[in-house]
């Protein structure tokens, strides 16, 4: 399992160099664990990207491996393809209206980033709107035959109830978000909309013209949602790491980094730990300033403990040290991330004994008020 899960985090990005293929090419010589990393690689939406790596790299694997993996990669371009078309029908179905919204996430990132639309799998369709046209977008397109789903949502949440709408067999989830993130630990900076909007990149999708979020916005949004949200949510999937990889190096040189590293700070510390995932090409380090050859422990590993896990359900399941283990002792490279601090030995009891612990009682306070 380690070695398919070291695979997969090796195939987090869109191009490759030759520090990358080295690493990958070791990393497949005497695997035998096909069939295992190709479900994980189905589960981390990393399918696409596998396939696409390990043609680069020239390695060789079984014929039922490969008939699976080119099958993943068809089944995802083609839902790809239905959400493009869907994504493009609501844009046309706002502009009528007079509603601005941006694209964000997979929706964005595979018209923007990726070369192939089904290189990025995607679950649903989100779009951020203003909060006074939110409202009235979520009624047009009930109006337009979709369905607002059932499930239960906080009181005042950052996005409305999904919309649902089948096409050709597949059920497609439209996100309509006032907000980009939950008021929940550890908190965020909220962007103002009109002012993404205007900043925004333009792109086309399926004849329509759309916006996303400005690269640097759009490297801070990938980041706090998918390696620094409430412990609460569930654990990122590599393919999120492939988004911040890639989109890092695609435009490295463009970026504007005196503002990343201005507003965002911590950003610039914690993209040093993606390197211990899949290695940053030579055109980013200089930008990322990795210190450390040491690798830390855990690579890859997300929170598992409390709160995402239930003290009680682990202890019924005979979990009890391992949920006290996992809520106090967390990888040493998810604490990197998601603390935004160095490889180093002050950092890792800083972090272990002063700001993982801070945090947790954060969480004991906003549980006792449930």
């Amino acid at each position: 399992m380690q070695q398919a899960n070291s695979i997969l985090q090796l195939c987090a990005r869109l191009e490759t160099h030759a520090e990358h293929q080295t690493q990958l090419i070791a990393a497949c010589t005497e695997f035998e664990a096909w069939n295992t990393l190709l479900v994980l690689a189905e589960e981390q939406g990393m399918g696409p990207l596998l396939s696409r790596h390990l043609t680069f790299a020239g390695i060789s694997s079984p014929t039922v491996f490969l008939r699976g993996l080119k099958f993943l990669s068809l089944r995802h371009r083609q839902a790809n393809t239905l959400l493009m078309k869907t994504l493009g029908e609501i844009l046309t179905l706002f502009e009528s209206a007079g509603i601005k919204s941006l694209v964000l996430k997979g929706a964005a990132l595979c018209n923007t980033l990726y070369p192939e639309i089904g290189l990025r799998p995607m679950r649903d369709i989100d779009l951020l709107l203003d909060k006074e046209d939110v409202e009235h977008a979520h009624t047009l397109l009930q109006n337009a035959g979709f369905c607002s789903s059932s499930v239960a949502l906080p009181k005042d949440y950052y996005h409305l109830q999904p919309l649902l709408k089948k096409d050709a067999g597949m059920e497609i989830s439209i996100e309509l978000h006032h907000g980009l993130f939950p008021q929940l630990p550890p908190f965020y900076n909220e962007f103002s909309f009109n002012e993404s909007f205007e900043k925004g990149k333009t792109f086309v999708v399926n004849g329509v013209s759309a916006r996303a979020l400005a690269n640097e916005e759009m490297l801070y949004h990938l980041f706090e949602h998918g390696f620094h949200p409430p412990l609460t949510y569930e654990s990122c999937k590599l393919i999120s790491a492939a988004d911040i990889i890639g989109l890092v190096e695609k435009n490295v040189t463009t970026l504007d980094w005196g503002k990343i590293n201005k507003k965002y700070p911590q950003i610039s510390t914690s993209l040093s730990a993606f390197h211990y995932l899949s290695p940053w090409s030579e055109k980013v380090l200089p930008y990322i300033h990795v210190e450390n050859s040491v690798i830390p422990a855990g690579v890859g590993d997300a929170y598992s403990g409390w709160p995402r896990q239930k003290f009680w359900d682990a202890i019924k399941g005979k979990r009890t040290m391992a949920i006290l283990k996992d809520t106090f002792f967390p990888s040493r490279w998810w604490c990197m991330l998601y603390y935004s601090t160095k490889n180093g030995v002050f950092a890792a009891l800083w972090n272990r004994f002063v700001e993982h612990p801070v945090h947790l009682l954060r969480w004991v306070k906003i549980c006792n008020k449930l």
